[in-house]
């Protein structure tokens, strides 16, 4: 895991503006409420379903928390504007598929940093 821990930072606060605790999160997820505990504090990364299952609890959809494939400046990177529209048109078992790898690699990168 890195230090950063913004995603575990902000569901921690709209979960709390929602007047919501872990376990009735949880319950409204249908996830364990350690798998909320553990997000919140930046040590577990949740797979694309329980992502979904927990922004989809908190009546939330993706571009809510940052992630709008459909407002990417012609500016930006063509590498990245790719993937946007690749990820922007995949089915949920593609996203689960790329979220996998995105998983492994960011391990490979704090594996390698820490030598």
């Amino acid at each position: 895991m890195t230090n950063d821990n913004t995603f575990g930072k902000r569901l921690k606060q709209i979960r709390k503006a929602k007047g919501l605790t872990q376990e009735k999160l949880a319950e409204l997820a249908g996830v364990h409420e350690k798998h909320i505990s553990k997000l919140e504090l930046g040590t577990y990364n949740p797979s694309y379903a329980t992502l979904n299952k927990v922004l989809s609890a908190l009546d939330l959809e993706i571009d809510k928390v940052g992630l709008n494939f459909k407002k990417v400046s012609a500016d930006d990177n063509p590498f990245y504007i790719k993937s946007m529209q690749i990820l922007n048109n995949a089915t949920e078992d593609e996203l689960e598929y790329y979220y996998g790898l995105l998983k492994q690699a960011q391990k490979a990168r704090e594996i390698f940093a820490s030598n």
